[in-house]
């Protein structure tokens, strides 16, 4: 009897933290998505404005073309990261991908923003 309800014990948390674990991965793909969307919308805003030789404000790396693969890259390795971070920090993860997100969502209406007054 006092077996069963260890097992049982036992078997909820597993289930438990499956669940939270695929969870966390279903939101790291979905910030990967909406990452990986910011860094092409902020590639395509900045390849607009600096066609404007007026804006200097503009980082030059985003005129060359190896710089395309290194953005995308970095969305794959953040990824990555924060899929290996233990269970116990997942709501720090969370936060910092949030984080991420509203910083690109920053950059992009900073560099709409240079886009449109030139």
């Amino acid at each position: 009897m006092k077996n069963d309800w260890i097992n049982a014990v036992k078997w909820n948390n597993f289930n438990t933290g499956h669940i939270d674990r695929n969870r966390y991965i279903k939101f790291i793909i979905l910030f990967g998505v909406i990452f990986s969307l910011l860094q092409i919308s902020d590639l395509m805003l900045t390849h607009l404005a600096l066609k404007n030789p007026d804006i200097k404000e503009l980082n030059p790396l985003y005129g060359k073309d190896w710089f395309v693969p290194v953005k995308l890259t970095m969305v794959f390795l953040i990824m990555f990261t924060m899929s290996r971070i233990p269970e116990n920090s997942h709501r720090l993860a969370k936060n910092t991908m949030a984080g991420l997100i509203c910083m690109y969502v920053f950059i992009n209406l900073n560099n709409l923003y240079f886009l449109l007054v030139s």
